[in-house]
């Protein structure tokens, strides 16, 4: 009997950390920010290529990241590992 339990309780936990990892994979991309009034963007989400060299920052309502990317570089997650939208500060000559 006290087998039987710990078996279901394993079998419990085991399905609860798929559904917990599954969900935090399939969390929401998010989306490029356009200029209402131009329609050009003006913030470019994670997982996109750089199409011009520059300094970019990103932050949430602790922490600003501030770095460079090169043309054709991926943008990186945040320092926390969740994706962000991230706006252009300055271009290189």
């Amino acid at each position: 009997m006290n087998f039987r339990r710990v078996l279901l309780i394993a079998l419990i936990v085991a399905a609860g950390f798929l559904f917990a990892t599954q969900g935090l994979y399939n969390a929401s991309v998010a989306r490029a920010h356009q200029d209402t009034k131009t329609g050009t963007t003006t913030g470019f989400p994670t997982g996109t290529i750089c199409k011009k060299t520059g300094v970019y920052r990103a932050s949430n309502k602790y922490l600003e990241n501030v770095i460079v990317v090169a043309e054709g570089e991926e943008f990186p997650p945040f320092s926390d590992g969740t994706k962000t939208i991230w706006y252009l500060r300055a271009q290189k000559k």
